[in-house]
């Protein structure tokens, strides 16, 4: 059982169903899905949303910054994020790819999707680490060699 799980059980004291749970943060115009209700309710659950909190905030009337701080998330309330008002500037494309940002920084790396590779010591290390690339001097360097290579140069050390 999770510290989310045991706090909404305590907090359901008339101990209603999940479907009841799910019926009131509906009627209070959320969306809970009572399948969704009973995994939490019963600790067989994943990382929560922002949006499922907020159901069980309003359908069991606990803060919100209590079930936000039972689920290992920051739990100082803040307002919605706002973005400045150059941002009005911004095409489709760009502004998915902020939403991007926001999510991927707001993800722990182990469900980001982040590879790692296995160095020789054995240790996993993220890929695209800067021990894995050639140092700036080294690049610049290969790339005049391949530019003059391109003009039929010989590479000069």
């Amino acid at each position: 059982m999770t510290a989310l799980s045991d706090l909404l059980k305590s907090s359901n004291t008339g101990g209603v169903s999940a479907r009841s749970v799910s019926r009131k943060a509906q009627s209070l115009g959320f969306t809970l899905n009572h399948d969704t209700a009973a995994r939490y309710l019963r600790g067989d659950h994943g990382r929560p949303d922002e949006p499922t909190l907020q159901a069980f905030s309003a359908a069991l009337e606990i803060p919100l910054t209590r079930l936000r701080e039972a689920a290992g998330l920051p739990s100082e309330q803040t307002a919605p994020y706002v973005p400045p008002t150059e941002a009005s500037r911004l095409n489709r494309r760009q502004r998915k790819a902020v939403d991007e940002i926001i999510r991927a920084m707001l993800e722990p790396a182990e469900s980001a999707g982040v590879r790692t590779s296995t160095g020789a010591d054995g240790t996993a290390s993220p890929l695209g680490t800067v021990s894995q690339f050639p140092s700036a001097a080294s690049s610049t360097a290969e790339r005049r060699a391949a530019a003059r290579r391109g003009k039929g140069e010989k590479p000069t050390r």
